[in-house]
């Protein structure tokens, strides 16, 4: 029997994980099936069994591919010009980009499921805290640039950031027709207070201000 090649078994694993986002988004976890992801992926039981074993695990692998994808963006972003160009395109993936009813419905429901299952609990804990780091990389570069004030604490910071796009998730879950423009526009505006060279890459004269100890070291 000819050896099945590793891409063509993460094309599959993806086959399964989006099936099962795709039902899960629809119907919520508990209410979800192994058959229905079966169905909706147009696989036998047999051929979804092979690489996970329980619904549990989809949502492990959901959550794990899920993260790492969002680090790699994050870091991808680091090399493309100053700090205020990488926060601007976050943005406008992250924030402007929040449109489809269905991913946010999941997100609403991978948060409820950590309440009740610890291994979901984990893999979510474990995939905010990748994403977190990513940021803060990015906040801490800014500051070795002299872009962005030392006494900004980049953990503190990159949470605010994470925040921010988790509420508006909840918010376009409330709110299907609400205009993400405007929340993103004003985002911009609150990341702009926070660079020391206006965004054009030569360190500005003006003298810092003292901040809040919450936003110190």
């Amino acid at each position: 029997m000819p050896k099945v090649q590793p891409e063509y078994l993460e094309l599959r694993r993806k086959q399964i994980v989006d099936a099962a986002a795709a039902c899960f988004a629809r119907s919520g976890f508990h209410q979800t099936t192994m058959q229905d992801i079966c169905t909706e992926a147009d696989l036998s039981p047999g051929a979804v069994y092979r690489y996970f074993r329980s619904k549990e695990e989809i949502i492990q692998a959901m959550c794990l591919r899920g993260h790492e994808e969002d680090a790699e963006t994050i870091h991808d972003l680091m090399n493309r010009g100053s700090t205020h160009e990488v926060m601007d395109e976050l943005v406008h993936l992250y924030l402007e980009g929040v449109s489809d009813h269905e991913h946010c419905a999941l997100s609403i429901e991978l948060l409820g499921e950590t309440r009740r299952d610890p291994v979901v609990l984990e893999s979510v804990r474990e995939g905010l805290a990748t994403t977190k780091t990513a940021l803060a990389d990015i906040i801490r570069r800014a500051q070795e640039r002299g872009e962005m004030s030392r006494d900004l604490n980049a953990d503190a910071l990159s949470q605010v950031m994470m925040g921010l796009y988790q509420g508006l998730i909840w918010q376009k879950v409330v709110e299907p027709d609400m205009d993400v423009m405007p929340y993103a526009q004003m985002v911009k505006t609150l990341f702009s207070s926070l660079y020391l060279d206006n965004g054009n890459g030569n360190a500005s004269a003006r003298k810092e201000v003292a901040l809040p100890s919450v936003m110190q070291h």
